[in-house]
């Protein structure tokens, strides 16, 4: 004798039905679960979220600033606000004699990082590019330097990209009369660094 039980699980829905409350008092809310409707979904990929996904209740927040335990966040915490005596020099070095992809897996080691510790790397590094990115950051350096009159303590390699060039197109001699096609690649890289002008030079300069 078999016996067949049924079980019938509850539909997710937002019960609100209270009377909207003064200000400076949160609304409760009651969510229940159901994994047919669940948004946000955890993985090592970033998360996309829309219209259909997200739904956030922006209640008021003028009450925030009286209360104690709020937190506040300056735009500097997350890069907001940068210094007004930062200032910027670059370099491009064009018609380089390899491919963008050998340029890019040295250029994607240098970005971010100090001036000094830069060069360091690329005296370093094991790879072909690491010459020729080397001279167009001490270019750099040096036009920041001699130009605009930025302390090399204080420059920090902000940009750096790298663009294809033009590629020229050869022919190598086969066997049996025929010809193999040769892409000879260039690419363009420039690095912008960025710094603060030496104290000699900040003294001088009119309030």
């Amino acid at each position: 004798m078999a016996v067949s039980l049924s079980v019938n699980r509850p539909l997710l829905r937002l019960h609100h039905k209270h009377p909207p409350l003064p200000v400076g008092i949160a609304p409760q809310l009651h969510f229940h679960c159901q994994p047919k409707l669940a948004g946000i979904r955890c993985s090592s990929s970033p998360s996309h979220f829309t219209d259909k996904t997200l739904i956030s209740i922006k209640p008021n927040t003028s009450h925030i600033n009286d209360n104690p335990l709020a937190c506040r966040f300056h735009a500097s915490q997350f890069g907001g606000q940068e210094s007004s005596k930062s200032v910027e020099a670059y370099a491009v070095g064009r018609n380089i004699r390899m491919s963008a992809n050998k340029a890019r897996r040295v250029i994607d080691q240098i970005r971010g990082r100090k001036y000094d510790e830069t060069l360091m790397i690329l005296e370093l590094m094991p790879y072909r590019a690491c010459e020729a990115i080397l001279k167009i950051v001490f270019s750099a350096g040096a036009n920041a330097t001699n130009n605009l009159g930025l302390s090399k303590g204080s420059l920090v390699i902000s940009k750096a990209e790298v663009n294809e060039g033009r590629t020229m197109k050869r022919v190598k001699p086969v066997a049996r009369g025929r010809a193999h096609p040769i892409k000879k690649r260039t690419c363009h890289i420039t690095v912008t660094v960025k710094g603060s002008p030496s104290e000699s030079i900040v003294e001088a300069s009119p309030a």
